[in-house]
């Protein structure tokens, strides 16, 4: 595909085909996040690949307690603590899957990047290693996507009981868990963004 066709084409999917994601389309994709930009040149990113089915559920369920929220008062509770009417639809849409998405995916990746804790940084210098995995993990989502595959990108609240499980080393954070494969049936294309509403020059 075209780059710009690449950029409109990634969706969040968080219900996947049970078709396997063929190697060489999971070492592209993570290749392209090592070309991502980076703070100082470090590239302190690792890649954790969960794909054997017993570890995978430990991980998920008993390490880092993602579940499935499916009572819809608790989901109303839940959401009641923002105001954004389309932030609360995103959060109806995935409380109710967030452990199934990353039980029944083809593909679990968790992203680590190295930084001390996060509740010690003071400024927004210290916070260029999980920029830079962020960035990373756009490459990595847009060179899914230009092979026809899709994910989520599911930030841990407390990643502490997931490092443990996976054996990540002291000084090393999570900055995502991604289950991604091929969706289970097409991703609609997103409303395009008035960019004029956004644009500043000079001064907001």
């Amino acid at each position: 595909m075209e780059f710009d066709e690449v950029v409109r084409s990634r969706r969040t999917t968080r219900e996947f085909d049970a078709r396997a994601v063929p190697e060489e389309a999971v070492r592209r994709a993570l290749e392209a996040g090592l070309c991502a930009p980076c703070n100082a040149h470090l590239k302190s990113w690792q890649f954790v690949l969960l794909r054997d089915g017993d570890k995978r559920r430990r991980a998920v369920v008993a390490a880092l307690k993602a579940r499935d929220m499916t009572d819809p008062a608790e989901i109303e509770r839940f959401v009641a603590r923002f105001e954004d009417e389309e932030l609360k639809a995103v959060y109806r849409r995935s409380l109710p899957v967030q452990q199934a998405m990353m039980l029944a995916a083809p593909e679990l990746l968790v992203v680590c990047y190295k930084l001390k804790p996060l509740a010690e940084c003071r400024t927004l210098f210290e916070l260029n290693p999980l920029a830079s995995a962020w960035m990373c993990i756009e490459n990595v989502m847009l060179a899914l996507a230009d092979q026809g595959l899709f994910g989520c990108t599911y930030t841990p609240y407390d990643a502490t009981g997931l490092k443990e499980a996976l054996r990540i080393p002291a000084g090393y954070e999570i900055a995502a868990v991604i289950p991604f494969g091929f969706p289970k049936t097409p991703p609609a294309q997103a409303e395009r963004e008035d960019l004029d509403a956004r644009l500043h020059v000079d001064a907001w």
